[in-house]
Parts: structure tokens; C-alpha cells; sequence
């Protein structure tokens, strides 16, 4: 019996790296999260897995506040085709991994004008990539791509 226990615990442990190395499917990953812009939300992983940046399209609140936007307006009224993201993310309730160094940045998932919804990207200096639908109570890691 606890022979056929460690093969199932061998067995789960050993499963996700073929599946990670041969490729993570990002846009399957964002429908099975609930996102509307699949999509996007993949290019948006691949560009901070690869860049450890958000694309350009992403303003941090205080050059969307420079654009004349305020909290709790449209930021498409004053930047049509962005979305907010790159500040910094505080983890106060130490839900994500914490390391020495490490610094979480967060940005708007599914943006389409109007107000924000809850859904965000939290991404770390180091590389790690989380997902929260519902307004940073939980969250889904996400494994970068592999090159």
C-alpha cells in the first residue's frame, strides 16, 4: 500500500515538466481563468516572461495621472488602447513567495475601457508570474514559456 502511494505521489510530481517543456498553451490557460482576451493575456506573459517588463500599451498610474486620467475615471477618455500596469505591487498580505530582493509589480488584465475590473497580472523581478481574478484575494501561477 504505501509502495503504490509513493508511485502516485512519484507520478504527480514527475507529470507537469514534460508538460512544461514541451510548451505551455498561455490562451488555454487565460479561458480556463475565466479571462475575456485570452489572447492578450498570452502576449502579455510572453512579453514579461521574456522582457520582465509589460508591453508598452501598459501605463503605470502616475503617467496615466500625467495623461490627465484620475482613479476611478475611464482611462480610455485620456489613452485610448492602454491599460494600467508597472507599478509596484506590495504583497502586504504575504500571499505570493517572498525572497530577498524580490520586487511584485502588478497590471490590469482584460481592460476595455470603462472602469477597472479585478482582474490582474503579478509578475516579480525574478520571474515569477501570478494571475488574480478576483482583486488580489487569490492566485494562480502561471509558468512562463519555455524559449
Amino acid at each position: 500500500m504505501r509502495m503504490r502511494h509513493g508511485l502516485v505521489l512519484l507520478l504527480l510530481l514527475w507529470l507537469p515538466f514534460p508538460l512544461l517543456a514541451q510548451g505551455f498553451d498561455l490562451a488555454e490557460r487565460g479561458r480556463q481563468l475565466g479571462l475575456d482576451d485570452p489572447l492578450a493575456f498570452a502576449t502579455t506573459v510572453e512579453h514579461v516572461c521574456r522582457d520582465r517588463r509589460l508591453p508598452d500599451r501598459y501605463v503605470t498610474k502616475e503617467e496615466a495621472r500625467r495623461l490627465g486620467w484620475e482613479p476611478g475615471q475611464d482611462l480610455c477618455r485620456v489613452a485610448p488602447g492602454r491599460a494600467i500596469g508597472g507599478d509596484r505591487f506590495a504583497n502586504r498580505e504575504r500571499l505570493l513567495p517572498e525572497a530577498p530582493g524580490r520586487v511584485w509589480y502588478e497590471a490590469d488584465l482584460d481592460y476595455a475601457c470603462g472602469p477597472r475590473g479585478p482582474r490582474r497580472l503579478v509578475f516579480s523581478s525574478d520571474g515569477l508570474v501570478f494571475v488574480s481574478v478576483d482583486h488580489y484575494r487569490s492566485f494562480c501561477l502561471v509558468p512562463c514559456p519555455q524559449p
